[in-house]
């Protein structure tokens, strides 16, 4: 049997985000970093850029579609590293705990987390967002984050593994930074 350290050195932690570009579209990132926060895996999309068709038949809900059911479970399907807690960006990926594919959603048995956890990220310093029905909140490192009611207590056990994290929101610069500089790249390419 696993001691608590032992736990808590298996806690890992994804950051999930998008950025939108008029010039190359949608595109999703996905950070995994350990307890200690060094990096384990990113992936990334290709960009995504929405028909107009798309645009017309999803009206306002093209982003929470684009979010949550199309970016957000490509990047955890491609994704090998198991997420205790998934802490997204934007609002819209609040969805995503439904959206989980098997593959990400399942941790072994023996696992103190054994699903990932999703959570939005709001800044202290931001606006509070509108409450988000039937979510609490928590605190993990700078942030606040709400979390579905029903994964609090897995939500707790995983951020008691993640004690050395303090800037909840220094990561999604990293793939904010990192998704600029593919789309750079591709552009030099082409």
């Amino acid at each position: 049997m696993g001691s608590s350290k032992d736990a808590a050195a298996a806690t890992t932690i994804g950051y999930f985000t998008t950025v939108e570009s008029e010039r190359t579209g949608w595109t999703g990132g996905l950070l995994v970093l350990n307890g200690a926060g060094r990096p384990l895996e990113f992936q990334c999309t290709l960009p995504i850029r929405p028909s107009r068709a798309h645009e017309i038949l999803f009206g306002t809900t093209l982003r929470q579609h684009l979010i949550s059911e199309v970016i957000g479970p490509t990047l955890l399907q491609k994704c090998r590293t198991p997420i205790s807690l998934l802490c997204c960006g934007q609002p819209e990926a609040i969805s995503l705990q439904e959206n989980l594919p098997s593959s990400a959603a399942s941790l072994p048995a023996s696992s103190a987390v054994r699903s990932t956890v999703v959570a939005v990220v709001q800044r202290e310093d931001e606006k509070r967002i509108r409450e988000l029905e039937g979510h609490c909140r928590v605190t993990l490192g700078n942030a606040t984050l709400h979390v579905a009611m029903e994964r609090i207590d897995d939500a707790e056990t995983a951020i008691a593994g993640l004690s050395d994290i303090v800037d909840t929101h220094e990561p999604f610069e990293r793939i904010t930074e990192a998704i600029r500089e593919a789309q750079s790249q591709m552009a030099r390419a082409a």
